[in-house]
Order: C-alpha cells, then sequence, then structure tokens
C-alpha cells in the first residue's frame, strides 16, 4: 500500500511540474524567448553595424518587423514580455546565456573551425594565409538574416604594423535587393580598433583591408558578410574563395 502510495504521489508530481509555469500564458514562454531574443539579437547587432543602411526610424522598425512576423508574435506582446522578465531576471539571464550559446555554436558551425595549421609564429611570415575556416559559404533564401561571421584571435598577438586583406568572391547577387551584402574587417588592439566596411554591389571579387598601428600588437582579427533582405525571395547566393592575408610591414 505504501509503495502504490509513493507511486501515486510521484505521478501527481510530474504532472504538476509540466502542467505549470514559471510564466504566466500572456508573456512568451521560456522555450519560445530563447528563440526569438535569439532573432532579435542578431537584428539589433545588424541595426547597428549597418547604421547606414537604417538611418530611419521607418527602415530599423522594418528590420524588427520582420522577426515578429516570424515568430507570429506582436512587439506589444515582446515589449510586454521583456518588462515581465525584467522583473524575473533569474529566468531572463537563464534563457539570454542560452541564447548565447546558439549564437556562439552557429558561428562555429558557419566556418566549421579547425585547428590552425599554420605552426610557431606568424610574424615571421612576410606573407600569409591566416583563415582557419571553410573556403565557402551560402546564404540562403529561407533564412531571415545571412551572415558569414569570423573571429581569429592567436595564441601570440600579431605583430605591430602589418596589413590584413579580406578576399572574397560572391556569385548569385540579384540587381534588384534593395540591401546590398556589406563586408566588414577589423584589426584589434589593446585599446584602438581600425575597422573597414565595403558594400557588395554585385558578382564579382572583392578585397577589404586594415592596416594595424605600427607600435601596437593585434590581439584579433573578426568582421563578416551580412546580408538581410527578408522580403525576396531570392535564390542561393555563394561565397567563395575566402582568404585573410597577412602581410608584414
Amino acid at each position: 500500500m505504501t509503495n502504490r502510495l509513493q507511486i501515486v504521489c510521484f505521478l501527481a508530481l510530474i504532472c504538476m511540474a509540466f502542467s505549470c509555469s514559471r510564466v504566466p500564458k500572456h508573456i512568451i514562454s521560456e522555450r519560445k524567448m530563447r528563440v526569438v531574443l535569439h532573432d532579435m539579437l542578431i537584428a539589433e547587432a545588424m541595426v547597428e553595424s549597418l547604421h547606414d543602411s537604417y538611418q530611419t526610424s521607418e527602415e530599423r522598425m522594418a528590420v524588427y518587423d520582420a522577426v515578429f512576423a516570424k515568430h507570429q508574435i506582436t512587439q506589444a506582446k515582446y515589449d510586454s514580455t521583456l518588462m515581465w522578465y525584467g522583473k524575473n531576471m533569474d529566468l531572463y539571464m537563464g534563457i539570454y546565456k542560452l541564447v548565447q550559446r546558439d549564437i556562439n555554436a552557429e558561428i562555429a558551425a558557419l566556418g566549421e573551425i579547425k585547428p590552425n595549421p599554420i605552426s610557431g609564429d606568424v610574424s615571421n611570415y612576410d606573407s600569409i594565409d591566416i583563415w582557419i575556416f571553410n573556403r565557402s559559404g551560402v546564404f540562403l533564401p529561407e533564412r531571415i538574416f545571412n551572415a558569414l561571421l569570423f573571429d581569429i584571435s592567436p595564441q601570440r598577438p600579431y605583430s605591430p604594423g602589418s596589413s590584413y586583406v579580406l578576399r572574397l568572391a560572391i556569385w548569385g547577387l540579384p540587381s534588384e535587393l534593395k540591401y546590398k551584402p556589406r563586408l566588414h574587417l577589423s584589426a584589434v588592439h589593446a585599446d584602438t580598433i581600425i575597422s573597414v566596411n565595403q558594400e557588395l554591389a554585385a558578382d564579382g571579387y572583392y578585397e577589404a583591408t586594415v592596416k594595424a598601428l605600427a607600435d601596437k600588437d593585434v590581439k584579433r582579427i573578426y568582421g563578416y558578410v551580412f546580408l538581410n533582405e527578408a522580403a525576396l525571395a531570392y535564390q542561393r547566393i555563394y561565397l567563395n574563395d575566402i582568404r585573410l592575408m597577412k602581410y608584414k610591414e
């Protein structure tokens, strides 16, 4: 009899665990908020990074509206959900941590990060390709946001004064794209970031170059190729022959 009672109590607890939620019904659930917040963080990063393309409030809101439409929610519900999670920061921080993990995993998957095959100090080379990811990528029409992101942090800082040249080919760009893909490249010093941005206006080969400071080591080289065009059902767009050359001063 005791065993039977224990089993009944155990099943009751399971039912309560699945039926009860820490989030009210009018608030976006933790599971859904994870995917919504993921897309919103990408949208916010895009608007902030590509401010020349999104100068008006209407242009910026169009990006956020695309996220709301994708997840079938309204801005009012999203805003009220943020206010609720703001009063329950333990839940919000848990979701945010998972989102950051998701984004980091996607960055790694996009490039299929491999160990750098170059041994020793690359400062000794007059020129060397420091790209450690796949040399090709594809932007898909079913994605609202498409980006090729990369971040290279050497075990030993790169020497001062070197130049970094990102080279790639892009194919399949429709002429009717409202927002063209943007290429961004940055060299990070201890207290200074040197960056360059370039629009990829048509099919072909492109280069972007940053010149490091002559008196400071380079801790990171990072950047992206980013495309947003939610309204146009374009065909696949391909990136090929991607290289990141380091040229010694």
